[in-house]
C-alpha cells in the first residue's frame, strides 16, 4: 500500500510540474501545421509576397517544408518545417517595405479594419522568443506588435532585433521594454519587418521558427 501511495504522489507531482511549466509558456507558432498554434492566420505582404507561378524555381516567402525545391533540414530549427522570408524575389519586388504577420487568435469579424481577432493576454509573460537563421548572415529584422486598439494595420511597436547569423540564433524580446507602448492584455498580432524598410536588399533570406511567449530566458 505504501508503494502504491508513493507512486501516486510522484505521479501527481509530475503532472503538477508539467502543468506549471505549461502555464509559463505560450506557443504561438512552430509552423508544423496551419493556421498557427493559436488558430491565427499567417501572411506575408509587400516585398515578401510570393509569385506562386515561379515557386519551383525562385525561393519564396512561405512555410518552408520538405516539398520546397532545394529543401534542407538545416533550415528548420525543430520538427520538419519552419517559415522562410525572402525579400523582393516575388510578385512585388519594388515595394519599399515587406512584412510577415501572425494573428494571435482566430478571426472574429472580417468586416472591420483591421479585422477583429481573438486577442491574447500575454501581459504575464516576460519575453517573446523565437529562432532565426540567415542565408548569409547579417540580415536585418524588426519585430512588430499590434493590439486590439489599433486603428489600422500599422504596428504600434517596431523593435529592432539583433541581425541574423548563418547558424540558428535565439532572439529574445523583453516585454517590459514595450508594455507601455502596446496593450499586452489584448495583443492581436506579432510580425517581422524584413523588407527594404528594415535595411534588407533583394534576395536576402531568413528562416524563422518556434515563436513562444515565455518566462524563461
Amino acid at each position: 500500500m505504501k508503494r502504491i501511495c508513493l507512486i501516486v504522489i510522484i505521479f501527481v507531482l509530475a503532472v503538477g510540474i508539467h502543468v506549471f511549466a505549461g502555464e509559463s509558456e505560450l506557443l504561438v507558432a512552430d509552423f508544423e501545421g496551419w493556421p498557427n498554434n493559436l488558430g491565427g492566420e499567417i501572411g506575408v505582404y509587400g516585398s515578401l509576397e510570393p509569385n506562386w507561378e515561379e515557386k519551383d524555381t525562385v525561393p519564396y516567402s512561405w512555410v518552408y517544408e520538405p516539398a520546397c525545391a532545394g529543401y534542407n533540414a538545416e533550415n528548420v530549427f525543430e520538427g520538419k518545417q519552419s517559415f522562410r522570408l525572402v525579400n523582393a524575389m516575388g510578385s512585388k519586388p519594388n515595394e519599399s517595405w515587406g512584412s510577415f504577420s501572425m494573428n494571435l487568435g482566430p478571426t472574429l469579424d472580417l468586416t472591420t479594419m483591421p479585422i477583429t481577432v481573438d486577442s491574447k493576454d500575454v501581459s504575464s509573460y516576460k519575453y517573446l522568443v523565437f529562432w532565426v537563421k540567415g542565408e548569409n548572415g547579417g540580415e536585418h529584422i524588426q519585430v512588430l506588435f499590434r493590439d486590439a486598439n489599433a486603428l489600422n494595420y500599422m504596428p504600434q511597436v517596431k523593435y529592432k532585433a539583433s541581425d541574423a547569423a548563418k547558424e540558428w540564433k535565439k532572439v529574445k524580446i523583453p516585454l517590459d521594454e514595450i508594455r507601455k507602448k502596446v496593450d499586452l492584455k489584448h495583443l492581436d498580432n506579432v510580425g517581422i519587418a524584413f523588407g527594404p524598410d528594415a535595411g534588407n536588399t533583394k534576395g536576402d533570406t531568413v528562416y524563422i521558427d518556434n515563436f513562444i511567449f515565455t518566462d524563461n530566458e
